[in-house]
């Protein structure tokens, strides 16, 4: 059974990729990040929905204010009905604010969805998944300590998304820049040199292209040490990967041009 904090946190990928949402259309949509189970999918005592429908409910519910930011990186105004839930931009106590409209429309305009419960096949070839997993936990706290250093009141904006709900939303850590835009982390993951040979989906390469001017970024960890879990990173923006490499578009294999 998710909790309301879970649910909220599955909320911030969710207006990550369509900029805003009516309470309606977050209850349609949930599933696209997070995959239900059997006691999520209960039918409630009380309203004719199943129970985590109800907890959505119970986020706008039991919000006190008509307009709040929730630390997960998004705002619920209850002053329209349904309640709308927005996407943020921007830093906490700064200049925190919604994105704008002409973000929202952008958002709302890409059409392909990256389903967290899809298998991201690509993982299928990694040599040492192991070390891929411990080279995401190292880019989440990464990530959560350089957030904290600018604003310690948005360090929870950091989401180790592979981890809460799958690796086919297209990338694996959602964070912040020093403004406040969002970064869509791609991490991968060598004990070798940085150049070294990497794998990627045809959902993640999809994804790279669609969001190439959005904060789509891969983390390139190397000389990663499995004993300290540390290691090197290299930023690879989105045009140097798809301009900048080859794809092998039978084995996913990724090398330098």
């Amino acid at each position: 059974m998710h909790s309301e904090a879970e649910i909220r946190r599955a909320i911030k990928p969710l207006l990550d990729r369509y900029g805003q949402l009516t309470t309606s259309e977050v209850k349609q949509r949930l599933d696209e990040v997070l995959v239900f189970d059997d006691e999520d999918k209960v039918m409630s005592q009380t309203r004719n929905e199943i129970l985590i429908m109800q907890r959505i409910g119970n986020i706008v519910a039991h919000q006190t204010e008509q307009i709040r930011e929730y630390e997960e990186g998004f705002i619920v105004d209850k002053n329209y009905r349904p309640a709308v839930f927005t996407a943020v931009t921007g830093i906490s106590n700064k200049n925190l604010s919604p994105i704008s409209d002409a973000e929202i429309k952008k958002r709302k305009k890409r059409t392909t969805k990256f389903i967290g419960r899809d298998v991201d096949w690509a993982k299928k070839y990694e040599d040492n998944q192991e070390i891929g997993n411990m080279g995401e936990e190292f880019v989440y706290q990464y990530e959560r300590d350089k957030v904290a250093s600018f604003s310690k009141s948005d360090v929870d904006r950091v989401q180790h998304l592979s981890k809460l709900q799958g690796d086919g939303l297209g990338y694996d850590i959602s964070s912040i820049d020093e403004d406040g835009n969002i970064l869509r982390i791609e991490v991968k993951t060598t004990s070798a040199s940085a150049d070294t040979i990497f794998y990627m989906s045809k959902n993640e390469k999809n994804f790279f292209e669609q969001y190439q001017d959005d904060g789509a970024v891969i983390y390139r960890v190397f000389n990663f040490d499995k004993n300290t879990r540390r290691g090197e990173i290299k930023i690879i923006t989105a045009t140097e990967l798809l301009n900048d490499y080859n794809f092998d578009p039978i084995t996913f294999a990724v090398t330098k041009k």
